[in-house]
């Protein structure tokens, strides 16, 4: 049987004791660094998801605040932004201002500058869409060109006017008694640059003329010589004179001499 002295056991103890101790303390060392490293990480990513949420709503807000006067429904998504975008958190309130080629009244995409004013300053830019409803004039039938449009013709129906173009007509009483100057299709919106007053007065068309001076009316007739729409200056013939005299139309087949 081998033999160990209790100054050799006690030795032998006391060097375990500090190697254990060692290897404990290194692994607690490890662990704290691990832990450390986790906090700090998750530190990281609360910053910049709480940045990226004051920015979000500090650019809603702007939006919702530019169209709040708006007395038709309007709709705000805010684009979806990368989770992995770092946005420290401001120390100061954010200021967010649409962009000035991003102010149409109509929607559509907009773009929002958002400034961190503080000690750390910085500046970002949030995309979002913006649908904007509104009452518009919408052809009932297909309309081809000259036709004078009539109230059976149109009727209103609310559409998202961001994605029109043009000036839009949001009453009927806008379009009725024009006439198109190109063909439109069913269901599509009317707009002014398609209208246009319709032609009352055709070159070569009888024309029954009035002249007003003194309380006294004449009235004669003339030939056109040139189309015309109501309140448009035409030179007109006179059948008794040959002489051409200037009138303005003031309806189908009539018109008005100028003295």
């Amino acid at each position: 049987m081998q033999y160990i002295s209790r100054h050799n056991i006690s030795k032998a103890a006391a060097i375990a004791v500090i190697i254990l101790t060692v290897t404990l303390a290194s692994g607690s060392t490890q662990l704290l660094a691990d832990d450390g490293s986790a906090e700090h990480e998750l530190a990281e990513n609360g910053l910049a998801e709480n940045g990226l949420t004051a920015m979000s709503h500090a650019a809603e807000q702007a939006l919702e605040a530019h169209w709040a006067a708006d007395v038709n429904r309007v709709e705000i998504t805010m684009a979806t932004m990368d989770p992995r975008l770092q946005v420290p958190v401001c120390a100061e309130p954010l200021v967010a201002n649409i962009n000035q080629a991003s102010q149409n009244a109509n929607g559509g995409r907009v773009t929002v500058r958002v400034d961190c004013p503080g000690d750390a300053p910085w500046s970002r830019h949030v995309a979002a869409s913006v649908k904007v409803f509104r009452p518009v004039v919408v052809s009932s039938r297909a309309l081809p060109r000259g036709t004078v449009v009539t109230e059976s013709d149109v009727f209103v129906e609310e559409l998202d006017v961001s994605l029109l173009r043009g000036h839009i007509l949001e009453n009927a009483d806008g379009a009725i008694g024009q006439s198109m100057r190109r063909a439109l299709n069913a269901g599509a919106p009317l707009t002014l640059d398609i209208l246009t007053p319709p032609i009352l007065i055709k070159r070569g068309d009888a024309v029954v003329l009035t002249a007003q001076r003194n309380g006294v009316s004449i009235r004669q007739t003339g030939t056109a010589m040139q189309d015309g729409e109501k309140g448009r200056q035409i030179p007109v013939r006179n059948t008794s004179s040959d002489r051409v005299i200037q009138a303005i139309v003031t309806g189908s087949g009539e018109a008005e001499v100028i003295f």
